[in-house]
């Protein structure tokens, strides 16, 4: 028997030689079954359901915890429905649906005056925050619906109780809602585009969109049967309670599934805390094991490290050009930064011709001189070194060390030693 080819599917796909067995002259498909079970034989339906909602190639062309991360996605988008449904029959019997005293014109007002609410509160929210939900992908993740959650439930508690105050009631939520718009499909997207490991973005997302349609579809139907069985506001408020609880933990393990490879302040801090006390480099599922995704950081420092700042903040606290000279031949005539220590802040000027690799390496030298403020002048070499040290293990344990999620303000300067 001579073997012309090996094929597999994928890397758990089904495994199969094209032989010409010593008796013929045609090549034979030989499927290597072993003690795995066919799957396109005996499990067809799980193959047509993972076509139709899982990307090309899955698990392949994802990263690692997109599985974890979806489950618990779909688990908490499934409560969010149920949850939804429920409120859109408070709104609706607080606009006067149903009711003899309500002309549809006054509810028209309400409806456009709610709505109108949202479309600022998104504006003003984009506005105000939308460079953090980079930076803090996770937590904004999980603000956002714990916002939604919050809204629902103002409409759920407090408008059938003041019903006279409806409009006010349904514009503050529903600017609440516009947050978890903006802040719950920017986060999603930036989720996506982290498991979305061969450039494969668009269908990821496509998946994702089937996904959570299914389940919203499936989730309303449960929903409309509860209105139903739903008799009085302490059985309302009880099955509130217990699906938002749900909702809440599947939301926060949806987050702690998700290990991110590039540093924000968070990961980086918590990195070099480890590394400056060990010399040794955590990978990043230690790390995002170790992130809070709630409230606060793991791992603080003791001044406000700000990057990119403008050469006038520096003018401005050292008056003296000798003492402005002296910052500056500190530092090696080719690095990109300068590192300069203010009342409030630490701040870290930016050359022209910085690169994502430079700004990791300005905050890294910005922490070590917190640790130690003579060794930044005394040991640089010393600093160079463990920056060249922590730059190779990070690279070796799987960090992405070519960008960054840190805070980074616009303005760029050139110097002369």
């Amino acid at each position: 028997m001579k073997i012309h080819f090996r094929e597999q599917y994928g890397t758990k796909g089904e495994e199969i030689l094209y032989v010409t067995p010593a008796d013929q002259s045609n090549i034979v498909r030989v499927p290597l079954r072993g003690d795995k079970l066919v799957i396109h034989e005996k499990f067809m339906l799980f193959r047509v359901l993972q076509k139709i909602f899982l990307p090309k190639g899955y698990p392949d062309s994802v990263s690692d915890d997109y599985a974890a991360y979806q489950i618990y996605d779909t688990i908490q988008a499934f409560c969010s429905t149920i949850c939804g449904t429920l409120c859109t029959h408070a709104i609706l019997k607080s606009i006067g649906v149903g009711s003899e005293n309500i002309n549809a014109y006054s509810a028209t007002v309400t409806w456009i005056l709610k709505e109108g609410s949202g479309h600022v509160g998104r504006i003003c929210f984009a506005w105000w925050q939308g460079s953090q939900l980079d930076v803090d992908s996770k937590k904004w993740r999980l603000r956002a619906d714990f916002l939604n959650d919050l809204a629902m439930g103002i409409e759920i508690y407090v408008l059938p109780k003041y019903p006279h105050l409806s409009t006010q009631i349904l514009c503050g939520s529903t600017m609440l809602k516009a947050i978890v718009s903006v802040a719950g499909g920017a986060t999603r997207s930036a989720l996506t585009q982290h498991h979305a490991l061969r450039g494969n973005l668009a269908d990821v997302a496509s998946k994702d969109s089937s996904q959570e349609t299914c389940v919203n579809l499936l989730a309303s139907c449960v929903g409309l049967y509860l209105l139903t069985l739903i008799k009085s506001p302490a059985v309302l408020y009880t099955v509130f309670y217990l699906v938002v609880t749900l909702h809440l933990y599947a939301n926060l393990k949806a987050v702690r599934a998700v290990c991110l490879r590039t540093f924000n302040e968070s990961r980086y801090l918590i990195a070099l805390e480890e590394f400056f006390r060990s010399s040794r480099m955590l990978t990043p599922q230690q790390v995002n094991g170790m992130e809070r995704v709630t409230l606060g950081q793991t791992v603080s420092v003791s001044l406000n490290i700000r990057l990119g700042l403008s050469v006038k903040n520096l003018v401005d606290e050292y008056k003296s050009s000798s003492d402005i000279e002296n910052i500056v031949s500190s530092f090696d005539p080719h690095e990109r930064f300068i590192i300069a220590e203010s009342k409030k802040y630490l701040g870290v000027y930016l050359h022209f011709d910085t690169r994502p690799q430079d700004v990791l390496k300005a905050y890294f030298f910005a922490v070590s001189y917190l640790q130690d403020r003579d060794q930044l002048k005394e040991k640089y070499w010393d600093i160079q070194a463990k920056w060249q040290e922590f730059f190779a293990q990070a690279q070796k344990e799987g960090w992405n060390i070519h960008t960054h999620l840190l805070m980074v303000d616009e303005y760029r300067l050139e110097w002369k030693v």
